[in-house]
């Protein structure tokens, strides 16, 4: 009989990291006429501020005949990070970004086994995927961001914590909170845009140690609408991405393989403040069909997981620093 897949860790980690750095080949499609007359929406971190960014991500894995909307096997990963943003040193121009993890949450429903990690919890903190997260809240990174969002220089700061039991799983640290301060700034035209235009970006989108995907996203700024009550642009997309990514099962000792995937069915919104320069709210879903390493140590290849992602990004707070 064909044993249940185990939720690979990497899916979860590769989930967070989507919204990672491109390197976007952009494309505004807008007649120049019309752009004359919209605006330009460049995102930025103002100096001097604390930011607070709740981001939860869900993902669910079918089995062999299973629909992936009534799968069992569920990871959920709630993360609260602060963004403490200053002035670059010497006067150089652009934003210094330190990011470092408030709460960290994990919940993994694996079939059979479930298991929970919350970094204000000490009851959730004895299992081994607990012990292997720990270290994440003791860690942060500073970013040298250049005006364009680019950055130019990062830092890791901290450490400690206990050894993780799980070499070689993938873990939440500097990467990945190097990874969310960037994609706050993604998904902008440089041309003026108004509402009801539309631009593309495409290119490849690097996952860190999970390795990149190629991409290509159509963008709509849809209509300007209050949100939190704030004269927020809302910007809606499709689009879809194609890549391979390392895979590291849950259980120590599981090998390192690589999974290949697809998806073509992906939408999201994000909500555009265009006082504050950043976006107050974001949400995506998205449906992918992966290749992955066949669990049964005793037989080749590769299985078909259906999964589907949702990910959502809230600005919680912006206060002085």
């Amino acid at each position: 009989m064909h044993r249940a897949t185990p939720l690979p860790l990497s899916l979860a980690v590769f989930s967070a990291a989507f919204f990672a750095e491109a390197l976007p080949a952009q494309e505004a499609q807008t007649p120049p006429s019309a752009a004359a007359e919209g605006s330009v929406m460049k995102p930025r971190f103002l100096p001097g501020k604390i930011y607070t960014f709740a981001a939860e991500t869900g993902v669910a894995l079918a089995g062999p005949g299973e629909d992936v909307s009534a799968a069992a096997r569920r990871f959920v990963m709630n993360h609260e990070s602060r963004f403490l943003t200053a002035n670059r040193d010497g006067g150089e121009p652009g934003v210094r970004v330190t990011a470092s993890t408030e709460k960290l949450v994990l919940e993994i429903n694996a079939g059979a086994k479930q298991v929970r990690y919350d970094s204000s919890d000490p009851a959730t903190k004895d299992s081994a995927l607990a012990m292997h997260f720990e270290g994440a809240t003791r860690r942060s990174v500073v970013m040298d961001l250049d005006p364009d969002g680019k950055v130019v220089g990062s830092t890791e700061v901290g450490g400690g914590g206990p050894a993780t039991p799980l070499p070689g799983l993938p873990q939440f640290g500097p990467d990945q909170l190097k990874q969310l301060v960037v994609s706050v700034l993604q998904g902008f035209p440089k041309d003026r845009v108004a509402p009801g235009q539309e631009w593309t970006q495409k290119g490849k989108r690097s996952l860190g140690e999970l390795g990149e995907i190629d991409f290509e996203i159509n963008y709509r700024y849809v209509r300007d609408e209050a949100h939190e009550n704030a004269d927020c642009a809302l910007i809606e997309y499709t689009g879809g991405i194609k890549g391979d990514v390392a895979v590291t099962g849950v259980q120590p000792g599981a090998g390192q393989g690589k999974m290949g995937f697809e998806g073509r069915q992906m939408t999201g919104r994000f909500y555009f403040d265009k006082a504050l320069g950043i976006p107050r709210f974001s949400e995506q879903t998205l449906n992918v069909n992966a290749s992955v390493p066949n669990p049964d140590r005793l037989q080749s290849g590769t299985i078909q997981v259906p999964m589907r992602q949702r990910i959502v990004i809230k600005l919680l707070s912006l206060r002085d620093a």
